[in-house]
């Protein structure tokens, strides 16, 4: 039971530190954090694409080529150059998309706000406040996708920063608390 304890907390120390080691420059360095990010998905993708480009050339020696295998070159192989060339472009692709749903939603949500007006009803202000919200945070991706990808970054960084201290400072507490009073 105790050598229990005293190895979960153990790991909880660790996964901490480990948590604002990777949070750390997430949150200091978002633009160069980014890239590397879409890099490394560019490098498994040209990985995935020479495996089958090496299956269809030994295809090819033995007569048994297969176009499947040429298709799963060329494409993900196109997209590790493009990834290469353009990173920013790769990591503006998920605001945009995450700012269209959040106009859907919040545009999608005007007609019961429109019906709430009209029938004075009591949840008139959540309702507004759960259709604008989405519709303005929804327009400001979509304007400035490149920005927001660099801020969701940091926000994940600072997230995780925060999680490791809190994780630490619990852990160094238990341990604290489990060695109990010291004898004066």
């Amino acid at each position: 039971m105790t050598l229990q304890f005293f190895w979960s907390r153990t790991a909880s120390v660790w996964i901490a530190l480990l948590y604002m080691i990777l949070g750390l420059p997430l949150l200091l360095f978002p633009a160069i954090s980014g890239s590397v990010f879409v890099w490394a998905l560019a490098a498994g993708a040209a990985a995935y694409a020479i495996s089958h480009l090496w299956r269809y050339i030994q295809g090819r020696k033995s007569e048994h080529a297969s176009g499947g295998d040429l298709f799963l070159t060329v494409l993900p192989m196109s997209f590790a150059l493009f990834s290469l060339l353009w990173p920013q472009a790769i990591l503006s692709f998920l605001p945009l998309v995450l700012g269209a749903l959040l106009l859907v939603d919040g545009v999608g949500k005007a007609p019961l706000v429109i019906a709430a007006i009209q029938s004075k009803l009591p949840i008139l202000v959540p309702l507004l406040l759960s259709a604008l919200i989405p519709t303005v945070l929804g327009i400001l991706l979509v304007v400035n996708p490149f920005h927001a990808a660099q801020l969701v970054i940091m926000i994940f960084g600072a997230a995780l920063v925060a999680d490791g201290i809190s994780d630490l400072v619990t852990a160094l507490m238990s341990r604290k608390s489990s060695a109990g009073p010291e004898n004066p």
